[in-house]
């Protein structure tokens, strides 16, 4: 579970990162046309998700409960795909990214689960 954790963290410090730095290259892998406030609000969105992910490396390298943070990756991965099957509820289909992002969240949260069955299993 911890190496799923520092992975999640390093892809999150990463992306952030980039987003932040090339807000337009960002916006050309996403399909978004952006306005000077986008650029300015993908930076601080993308600010933000680097934060979060030096966050989660510092927990996890503080020996913290590793099914605990990765119970809270889950959580946030599902929020995104949550979020985008709003957005095709909402808005209509949309592009086919969505629903390849949709499957690699969902995908990413069942691995992250079952690190979690895996590991109660070992310890029971």
């Amino acid at each position: 579970m911890k190496i799923f954790n520092y992975i999640n963290g390093i892809f999150y410090v990463l992306y952030g990162l980039f987003g932040a730095a090339l807000p337009r290259s960002m916006a050309d892998i996403m399909g978004w046309d952006l306005s000077l406030l986008g650029l300015h609000q993908t930076r601080a969105i993308s600010c933000a998700m680097a934060a979060l992910g030096a966050i989660l490396l510092l927990v996890i390298s503080q020996g913290r409960d590793q099914k605990l943070i990765t119970m809270m990756i889950i959580f946030v991965t599902l929020s995104f795909a949550a979020g985008r099957c709003i957005g095709i509820l909402v808005d209509g289909a949309g592009p086919s990214q969505t629903v390849y992002e949709i499957i690699f969240e969902i995908c990413l949260a069942a691995l992250g689960a079952g690190l979690i069955w895996w590991s109660d299993r070992k310890t029971a």
